[in-house]
């Protein structure tokens, strides 16, 4: 019975002092927006970075709650380190590929509380016919900024060239015909 009240009295108290808490002490994000910025690399699965050789990639960072489109561009640079990238063994907290020249996109948004994002990217820009698209969902906190490799989306796909016959030739039916494609990663 004694234990019971003292248990009482000190729930009683503990729910008292968080309520007092929760009254005085100021929120944590204020309601002045804070630049936080967000760097996007978008890589072939199992290869290289989509760079400005095949035409870079469409990055867009939505707002999941309101739908606004808080960032939207376009990847360039280069595809990366080969030997970072698809040589050497990866190890945990690595930086593979987030080196000098490699393709990204930067985003700076301005936050004034958590928000959950949904980053799209869609690539290579430049051969349409083999353009993949992916994308993560995410919290972004204002003033926590995502650099150095940033978010990675990864995205599955070959990039496909008919080279023969081409799309200007006609074939008849029954007749037939050889194709040649150049095949090659993302």
């Amino acid at each position: 019975m004694i234990g019971s009240r003292i248990r009482l009295k000190v729930i009683h108290t503990l729910l008292i002092s968080i309520c007092l808490v929760i009254c005085f002490v100021p929120p944590s994000f204020s309601a002045e927006k804070i630049i936080t910025k967000v760097v996007v690399r978008v890589a072939a699965r199992d290869a290289q970075l989509i760079g400005s050789g095949v035409g870079g990639a469409l990055v867009r960072i939505k707002n999941l709650e309101t739908g606004e489109i808080l960032a939207e561009g376009k990847q360039e640079g280069g595809a990366g380190s080969t030997d970072r990238i698809m040589i050497r063994p990866h190890q945990r907290g690595e930086v593979i590929y987030g080196t000098f020249g490699a393709a990204s996109f930067e985003a700076k948004i301005p936050l004034e509380r958590p928000t959950q994002v949904e980053i799209d990217a869609e690539g290579p820009l430049a051969y349409p016919q083999s353009v993949q698209k992916g994308s993560k969902t995410m919290l972004l906190i204002p003033g926590k900024h995502i650099t150095g490799e940033g978010v990675i989306i990864e995205l599955n796909g070959l990039i496909v060239n008919i080279l023969s016959p081409s799309p200007k030739e006609s074939l008849k039916a029954g007749e037939k015909a050889f194709a040649r494609a150049e095949v090659r990663m993302l």
